[in-house]
Protein backbone atom coordinates (compact mmCIF):
# COMPACT_ATOMS: atom_id res chain seq x y z
CA UNK A 1 0.00 0.00 0.00
CA UNK A 2 2.56 2.30 1.08
CA UNK A 3 4.48 1.90 -2.66
CA UNK A 4 1.29 2.66 -4.23
CA UNK A 5 1.22 5.98 -2.34
CA UNK A 6 4.83 7.01 -3.22
CA UNK A 7 4.67 5.83 -7.04
CA UNK A 8 0.67 8.18 -7.20
CA UNK A 9 2.96 10.73 -5.24
CA UNK A 10 6.27 10.95 -7.47
CA UNK A 11 3.63 10.72 -10.87
CA UNK A 12 1.62 13.55 -9.32
CA UNK A 13 4.72 15.95 -8.97
CA UNK A 14 6.24 14.94 -12.41
CA UNK A 15 3.01 15.71 -13.69
CA UNK A 16 3.07 19.29 -11.57
CA UNK A 17 6.76 20.07 -12.62
CA UNK A 18 6.00 19.05 -16.21
CA UNK A 19 2.86 21.34 -16.31
CA UNK A 20 5.26 24.26 -14.60
CA UNK A 21 8.09 24.11 -17.24
CA UNK A 22 5.57 24.00 -20.49
CA UNK A 23 3.49 27.01 -19.04
CA UNK A 24 7.35 28.95 -19.25
CA UNK A 25 7.88 27.95 -22.56
CA UNK A 26 4.94 29.87 -24.31
CA UNK A 27 6.24 33.20 -23.53
CA UNK A 28 9.33 32.81 -24.66
CA UNK A 29 8.79 32.88 -28.74
CA UNK A 30 6.74 36.23 -28.04
CA UNK A 31 9.02 38.07 -26.10
CA UNK A 32 12.05 37.25 -28.58
CA UNK A 33 9.61 37.94 -31.54
CA UNK A 34 10.32 41.62 -30.83
CA UNK A 35 13.85 41.21 -29.44
CA UNK A 36 15.36 44.46 -31.01
CA UNK A 37 12.50 46.57 -32.57
CA UNK A 38 12.97 49.72 -30.44
CA UNK A 39 17.12 49.65 -31.90
CA UNK A 40 15.43 48.66 -35.02
CA UNK A 41 13.18 51.54 -35.40
CA UNK A 42 15.53 54.52 -33.78
CA UNK A 43 17.89 53.53 -36.58
CA UNK A 44 15.34 54.15 -39.07
CA UNK A 45 13.94 57.28 -38.03
CA UNK A 46 17.68 58.45 -37.73
CA UNK A 47 18.07 57.45 -41.73
CA UNK A 48 16.91 60.63 -44.04
CA UNK A 49 17.06 59.56 -47.27
CA UNK A 50 16.56 55.80 -47.49
CA UNK A 51 16.93 55.16 -51.28
CA UNK A 52 20.44 57.35 -51.33
CA UNK A 53 22.44 54.56 -51.74
CA UNK A 54 20.65 53.40 -54.95
CA UNK A 55 21.69 56.68 -56.56
CA UNK A 56 25.32 57.00 -55.16
CA UNK A 57 27.86 57.00 -58.33
CA UNK A 58 30.43 56.69 -55.92
CA UNK A 59 33.58 58.76 -55.39
CA UNK A 60 34.41 61.54 -57.56
CA UNK A 61 38.67 61.08 -59.60
CA UNK A 62 40.85 63.90 -59.01
CA UNK A 63 43.85 63.43 -60.20
CA UNK A 64 47.65 64.50 -58.02
CA UNK A 65 47.76 67.50 -59.42
CA UNK A 66 44.76 68.59 -58.99
CA UNK A 67 44.91 67.77 -55.42
CA UNK A 68 48.24 68.93 -54.38
CA UNK A 69 46.89 72.35 -56.13
CA UNK A 70 43.85 72.46 -53.83
CA UNK A 71 45.53 71.69 -51.08
CA UNK A 72 48.20 74.61 -51.49
CA UNK A 73 45.53 77.12 -52.64
CA UNK A 74 43.78 76.05 -49.15
CA UNK A 75 46.53 76.27 -46.91
CA UNK A 76 47.66 79.77 -49.15
CA UNK A 77 44.23 81.52 -48.13
CA UNK A 78 44.83 81.01 -44.23
CA UNK A 79 48.79 81.37 -44.28
CA UNK A 80 49.57 78.30 -43.81
CA UNK A 81 52.72 76.57 -44.52
CA UNK A 82 52.70 73.74 -46.92
CA UNK A 83 55.90 71.12 -45.45
CA UNK A 84 57.35 69.29 -48.54
CA UNK A 85 57.63 65.45 -47.66
CA UNK A 86 60.84 64.72 -47.11
CA UNK A 87 63.35 61.00 -46.43
CA UNK A 88 63.32 60.02 -42.87
CA UNK A 89 67.11 60.47 -41.76
CA UNK A 90 68.03 56.91 -40.58
CA UNK A 91 70.90 55.77 -38.17
CA UNK A 92 72.07 53.05 -37.27
CA UNK A 93 75.09 52.27 -35.23
CA UNK A 94 76.77 49.67 -33.94
CA UNK A 95 77.46 50.59 -30.34
CA UNK A 96 81.48 51.08 -30.92
CA UNK A 97 83.97 53.87 -30.40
Amino acid sequence: MKFIFVTRLSLAVAALAALAVSACASTSPEWESSFGDAARQMRAAQVIDPAAPSRNTGPGSTDGKAAAGAQKAYADSYGYAVKEASQPALSISTGGR
